[in-house]
């Protein structure tokens, strides 16, 4: 849900219709297959138990990925800028993928013009061409065993580590580690995808694997909540307002953060070369995730990882839109964050941790602690 000022371009708001128009009418790619070639056996979730020893490299300088990258366009040094600063604070380091502009983007490059409108061409040109060209490419190319891959404006919590560590854990139960066995990824080896920054996701039909992650202080509240399509039904599952869960997911729409395997990386290349009409990226890669039963993608709500709109010029926020120039944000802010780093960049450069603020300091604060566990059964 929009609140108060934070309104977006008339511009983005058309461009994410024709997103939601694809995401949800679109019937290219794989036909939709509601069996998924599993079997259940009827080991419990209890049996499942991940070391701390095999998530620890969550705490190192690429998140416990073989590397990390964010893309940008030259012409934003001020967004590198401002996403150097927050991951250093945080603890890691990243690569630059270049954005590729729209209109350096030649017809024959794209997989189809059939579905490509004239409006937002040259951004939705833009967007394919940086993460399929850049982000997917080099991963491939370079025979990374993993990546994660952070547009520029993207935010997360002061505690991201600690985040990832849990969600570590609850893609090891959805790709079903054997207790006994070490992964060679603190993720688990078996997935193409992390869907871990995202405005919609949603989980695989009829899979009853969730972990679960309850009384999380970084978890926002339902009413502070803010997606555009899709998402979990949360109540429905009896979950609380502090909780949060690993999934394997079905859907999806936006990237503000995602991870690759390399044999995901490779399917997604080959899958998008293969679509007979063009659809945005995000798009494209939710339905392989929907369709495809050898893409493998794991999915977390809410999400880590989100986009943030810094306080001043509203023009400087995107790329695609455009604003008056006299349109200024008093307060910075980023969706479904509640220890949002770039809001705290002064307290991290102070070295003021016990000064970290809340984006909705009212709310009541969690009390007792933390509580993680497994819910469902694993598959063959």
């Amino acid at each position: 849900m929009a609140r108060g000022p934070r309104l977006l371009p008339l511009s983005v708001l058309l461009l994410f219709m024709l997103s939601l128009l694809w995401y949800t009418k679109s019937s290219d790619g794989l036909s939709y297959l509601k069996g998924h070639g599993y079997s259940y056996n009827i080991n419990p979730a209890k049996n499942f138990k991940s070391s701390k020893d095999s998530v620890k490299d969550v705490h190192n300088s690429t998140l416990g990925f073989q590397k990390v990258f964010v893309l940008n366009l030259a012409e934003r040094p001020d967004k590198l800028d401002a996403f150097a600063l927050a991951s250093t604070l945080t603890g890691f380091t990243a690569e630059i993928i270049p954005g590729v502009r729209g209109e350096e983007v030649v017809n024959k490059a794209l997989p189809s013009l059939e579905g490509l409108p004239e409006v937002f061409g040259r951004t939705l040109r833009r967007r394919h061409n940086s993460h399929t060209d850049g982000a997917h490419s080099r991963v491939v190319m370079e025979g990374l065993t993993s990546a994660i891959i952070l547009e520029d404006d993207a935010d997360w919590d002061t505690r991201l580590k600690d985040q990832l560590a849990l969600f570590a854990q609850g893609s090891q139960f959805v790709t079903a580690v054997s207790p006994d066995h070490k992964p060679h990824s603190p993720y688990g080896d078996d997935w193409d995808l992390l869907w871990l920054g995202h405005c919609s996701n949603q989980i695989k039909p009829d899979d009853e694997r969730r972990f679960v992650i309850e009384n999380d202080d970084t978890v926002p509240i339902t009413k502070h909540r803010v997606n555009f399509a899709g998402i979990p039904d949360m109540a429905a599952e009896g979950y609380d307002n502090n909780t949060r869960i690993v999934y394997e997911a079905n859907n999806g729409v936006c990237l503000y953060g995602y991870a690759l395997s390399f044999r995901g990386a490779r399917k997604l290349l080959r899958g998008q070369a293969q679509r007979k009409t063009f659809l945005p990226i995000d798009i494209g890669i939710g339905y392989m995730c929907r369709d495809d039963p050898n893409f493998k993608c794991i999915g977390v709500f809410p999400q880590l990882i989100d986009s943030h709109k810094g306080a001043g010029r509203l023009s400087r926020d995107s790329d695609i839109g455009s604003f008056s120039p006299q349109s200024v944000r008093q307060k910075g802010y980023t969706f479904n964050i509640v220890h949002s780093t770039r809001l705290n960049i002064d307290h991290l450069l102070a070295g003021e941790a016990d000064k970290i603020e809340r984006q909705w300091p009212n709310d009541p604060e969690v009390k007792g602690p933390l509580r993680a566990k497994p819910v469902g059964r694993v598959f063959d």
